[in-house]
């Protein structure tokens, strides 16, 4: 399963030793996910760890950076799209092209997504996707 790993929840697990945006990093190899980030996702988080949290987390980064593969900015979709977030179009976009599914902490911007999905592709929290996956018998 390819996941597109928001900046958000990249953050969150750079900062969190506990909590799902950690657990869906450490336990991605395990359960076969396929952790995905775009180009300006890692930029932000780079510019972001940096700036914003203690050298412990900049190490946590270090960690999980190589654990992503990162995909290519995808900056055209090619249905109708309403999505106020301009700068996030960017993260959907690329999701919607890559991945089967797309984790985001960011429910001031994905709310409205987040209920529906997005042209199939279901957006969703790291907790929410955790608890998912537990129901349905693919995670201990």
């Amino acid at each position: 399963m390819k996941l597109v790993l928001d900046a958000s929840v990249l953050f969150a697990a750079c900062g969190r030793a506990a909590g799902g945006s950690r657990a869906v990093c450490d336990l991605a190899a395990a359960q076969g996910w396929h952790p995905l980030a775009s180009g300006y996702l890692v930029r932000e988080v780079e510019k972001n760890v940096r700036q914003r949290l203690p050298s412990v987390a900049q190490m946590e980064w270090r960690r999980i950076k190589p654990l992503l593969e990162v995909m290519p900015d995808v900056v055209t979709f090619e249905w109708p799209v309403v999505f106020p977030a301009a700068k996030d179009r960017l993260v959907l976009f690329t999701a919607a092209a890559t991945a089967d599914l797309l984790r985001t902490l960011d429910r001031a911007d994905f709310e409205a997504v987040m209920a529906v999905g997005f042209y199939g592709l279901p957006v969703m929290k790291p907790g929410d996707f955790l608890r998912r996956e537990r129901a349905a018998g693919r995670l201990g």
